[in-house]
């Protein structure tokens, strides 16, 4: 029974993070935000956070896109 319960709180533990978008969305949105030149002087972290943030509301939360843009952009890059 403590065998169990330990193979259960490991499993729990070391369960990667999971995320309601594909990484390819992702990877998609970093890389069309690196394309344009009003983001040439934004960090990288700045970048993924507003992806990640845009990509939860506009999935997750059902958003429209430009509100969820918005948004993110006005906590990610002020």
């Amino acid at each position: 029974m403590k065998a169990i319960i330990i193979i259960t709180i490991l499993i729990i533990s070391f369960a990667g993070t999971g995320y309601s978008y594909p990484e390819s969305q992702m990877k998609d949105c970093v890389s069309s935000a690196l394309n344009n030149p009003a983001t040439k002087s934004i960090s990288n972290d700045s970048i993924e956070n507003y992806c990640d943030c845009a990509l939860k509301a506009i999935i997750d939360d059902k958003q429209d896109i430009r509100e969820a843009g918005y948004q993110c952009a006005m906590k990610n890059f002020n």
